[in-house]
């Protein structure tokens, strides 16, 4: 998962990114997903590790919906299965999730 990616994801939880400080080797990233606004593109593309990732995920309170092929960022109330956030990003990947939180809805590949 990209760094703009996680931060994206989490804009509606950003104290998750501050999770980054829990390991030493993640405190670059830290540092990087404080300053997104100003970092230029090569560095905002900068992959993060899936470990370090995971870890800020699973502190998500959002919930996505797994129905008729998609993943929605709203159940539609036709028996969709609840999933965190943690739970598509290992599933489906960083890129999968954040088209999820932006567009809505993505279909499942």
């Amino acid at each position: 998962m990209k760094l703009w990616e996680l931060v994206s994801v989490c804009r509606d939880e950003p104290h998750l990114v501050e999770r980054l400080g829990d390991r030493a080797e993640w405190a670059a990233y830290l540092d990087s997903a404080r300053r997104a606004g100003e970092l230029p593109r090569d560095q905002l593309d900068q992959e993060l590790s899936d470990e370090a990732c995971a870890h800020v995920l699973e502190a998500s309170t959002l919930v996505l919906w797994l129905s008729d092929g998609y993943v929605r960022c709203r159940n539609t109330g036709s028996g969709g299965v609840a999933l965190s956030a943690a739970e598509v990003f290992h599933r489906y990947g960083g890129r999968f999730l954040e088209d999820v939180c932006e567009y809505g809805l993505e279909r499942i590949p």
